[in-house]
């Protein structure tokens, strides 16, 4: 979703959505961030210590990071922006990358129909880590259903504030982040209560309500809060409908899809001739060969080497307040 809707933007074109909510990069942003703190609080109540739950995090994101931006500075630099890998800009840019820093590498992107980054996908990296850390920090003093719930309507009273009742370019820049944090913290009370999500009606009943809210508040001043809560229930019992066990466990070039999406989409779409579509399906056959070089090489080892370096207990999640 996120591939689709930056292609049309790449090309300087409105992106997809739903009026009055979200582009549909913007609602795929909420899928993962619903799916990451369902999963992620999962995995902090299950590891050993803070260390463990450290440890497999920085194992998760950094790794492939840094080869990302190694691959935009040195690969890209060398092969699209003459004398760049040359100069101390090259040095700069990869280091700042691969601490979350902005992704504009203006060598590259000089004369691209949008030029203001080079990545531009990254941006949600620093939140997410941020909301790990947050996680971390409120179920380390009290590890209890109550904490998750707290945090989303704080997270859900910030975002309609920022959104409705403060102007500006940088409180619209902060309603977004803000509604990052209902979608991963709906995902983390749903890690403690997903006991009750079991039963496959309830799911179907869930589902229909979800986009019932969806549908009832695009459009309106809510619709930051409860759209976006819409979408997290949504994607949860559907994911929680059908659980796939095929693929599961053997391979996830999800993350990887994320990191060279964005940045191959920028070169095939100005330094090719393609035209729209064939563009984007060139851009998405490199991406997944990309990705899965990336899952092969870096983050499946870096994976392991995590997870044997702490042994998780198999403390359950209580959903008592």
């Amino acid at each position: 979703m996120v591939l689709v809707s930056h292609h049309f933007a790449l090309w300087g074109l409105p992106e997809p959505g739903i009026a009055g909510f979200s582009s549909l990069g913007g609602i795929a942003v909420t899928a993962f961030f619903a799916i990451s703190g369902l999963l992620i609080t999962r995995s902090f109540v299950n590891c050993a210590s803070f260390t463990d739950y450290l440890t497999k995090r920085v194992a998760r994101i950094f790794p492939a990071l840094i080869l990302c931006a190694f691959a935009m500075t040195y690969i890209a630099g060398a092969l699209f922006a003459e004398g760049y890998v040359t100069g101390s800009d090259a040095a700069i840019d990869f280091l700042r990358i691969s601490v979350f820093g902005r992704a504009n590498i203006e060598p590259i992107t000089n004369g691209f129909i949008f030029s203001e980054s080079f990545n531009g996908s990254l941006w949600t990296l620093k939140i997410e880590f941020g909301f790990y850390l947050l996680l971390a920090a409120a179920l380390g003093l009290y590890r209890k259903a109550l904490v998750p719930w707290i945090l989303l309507a704080v997270f859900a009273l910030a975002t309609y504030i920022l959104g409705n009742e403060v102007s500006g370019a940088q409180a619209q820049k902060l309603a977004t982040y803000s509604s990052a944090g209902i979608a991963f913290f709906a995902g983390s009370v749903i890690a403690f209560h997903k006991q009750h999500f079991s039963d496959r009606r309830i799911l179907a009943i869930t589902l229909a309500v979800s986009l019932g809210l969806i549908y009832l508040s695009v459009g309106t001043p809510l619709a930051a809060v409860l759209a976006t809560l819409g979408c997290c229930l949504a994607t949860l019992s559907l994911g929680l409908l059908y659980v796939d066990k095929s693929i599961r466990g053997r391979f996830d070039i999800s993350y990887g899809i994320y990191l060279y999406a964005f940045p191959v989409q920028q070169l095939v779409i100005n330094k090719t001739s393609l035209t729209f579509v064939p563009s984007m399906l060139v851009s998405a056959l490199i991406v997944i060969a990309l990705a899965i070089v990336s899952w092969r090489l870096v983050e499946q080892p870096a994976l392991r080497f995590a997870h044997r370096a702490k042994r998780p207990r198999t403390e359950s999640v209580s959903s008592q307040p």
